[in-house]
């Protein structure tokens, strides 16, 4: 069953998934001002191809550092 106001409840992304979801992320959504997404185990590699996306989309995420590792 579909949200009334958000949509669908279950996204999927196959072709491009790091880009999607950043895209997805970043949609425009007139019932809130800010989105929060947090990363649970994401202190090795994974973190860094979202990352890198996130700069060539030109997006400046906030991170929580513990030294020179992504918390």
């Amino acid at each position: 069953m579909d949200c009334l106001r958000c949509g669908r409840r279950k996204h999927a992304f196959s072709d491009g998934p790091v880009g999607d979801l950043l895209i997805y992320l970043c949609k425009e959504r007139p019932w809130c001002e800010i989105v929060v997404a947090i990363a649970h185990n994401a202190k090795g590699f994974d973190a860094h191809f979202i990352l890198d996306r996130a700069i060539l989309l030109k997006l400046t995420p906030e991170l929580i550092l513990n030294g020179q590792k992504i918390v």
